[in-house]
């Protein structure tokens, strides 16, 4: 993982943990804290998911969100 990966699902982790949103508003929340559009978080989220889906601190980063969350 990249530390921009990192620091993307450390600050979901983050937000959910801090206030227990759903999918969309943890996303609104971080691509608020970035400086980001919501649609660039997703699809961050998505190319992370899909090109770290084995690496032991992405499973780590995940598993601190619900399991319904699509990424």
């Amino acid at each position: 993982m990249t530390p921009r990966e990192r620091e993307l699902l450390t600050g979901m982790g983050n937000c959910f943990e801090a206030c227990g949103a759903d999918f969309d508003g943890t996303v609104r929340m971080v691509a608020e804290a970035r400086r980001l559009e919501p649609t660039e978080v997703r699809r961050l989220l998505t190319e992370i998911r899909t090109q770290c889906a084995d690496d032991p601190e992405f499973v780590r980063l995940r598993g601190r969100l619900p399991p319904e969350f699509p990424l």
